[in-house]
């Protein structure tokens, strides 16, 4: 056996120990299942970690898993991430990991249209929380995001059903971040067509 297998071995060993202690109701090993995952963790424990929150965890092991989630460099975890976050119904822990985005230093870019739908099906404080982090992408957005966005944009505007003024603010200041994207993928088709 190699070396390299060994070590996967083990890695997976690991992992399947922490998950363990991460189900086990105790929240000390919980607290240091959560510790543990910034160097042991990989893209497989996100869905875990999701639902052991939705179960509900101490203040504690809250604040150690958002710093956990805001600590993510490895690019495989936000597809994991946006799959919990399409799939948790709980509007307040939505809303967590909306910030734990926001915080993070990964691209949610290309998911631009999941974030405007949470805004527009959201109350004032969901439509904040994606503005928040909208504001924030800088890598160029790709069109079927931007496409997708202007639809539910314009199905939310062209309702008729009473909308809370100030979250039609936002939702409004959204519409204008999706223009301006949509410009920028516009003029960056300019550049490579030249």
């Amino acid at each position: 056996m190699s070396v390299e297998n060994a070590n996967s071995k083990q890695h997976k060993l690991k992992v399947a120990q922490l998950l363990t202690d991460l189900r086990s109701k105790d929240e000390i090993k919980i607290a240091s299942a959560i510790k543990s995952f910034h160097a042991h963790g990989d893209a497989s424990v996100i869905e875990p970690l999701i639902s052991v929150w939705q179960d509900g965890l101490s203040a504690a092991n809250e604040a150690l898993l958002m710093d956990l989630f805001e600590g993510l460099k490895d690019t495989d975890t936000v597809e994991p991430l946006m799959e919990a976050f399409r799939t948790v119904s709980n509007g307040a822990l939505r809303r967590k990991l909306v910030s734990a985005f926001w915080n993070s230093k990964l691209d949610f870019s290309p998911y631009l249209a999941d974030f405007i739908l949470f805004a527009i099906e959201g109350d004032f404080l969901d439509a904040f929380e994606a503005i928040t982090l909208i504001e924030q992408f800088e890598s160029t957005i790709p069109e079927s995001a931007i496409l997708e966005s202007q639809l539910l944009l314009k199905e939310y505007f062209g309702g008729t059903e009473a909308r809370d003024e100030q979250k039609d603010t936002i939702i409004g200041d959204l519409a204008l971040l999706v223009k301006e994207f949509d410009q920028q993928t516009d003029e960056d088709d300019l550049y490579l067509e030249g």
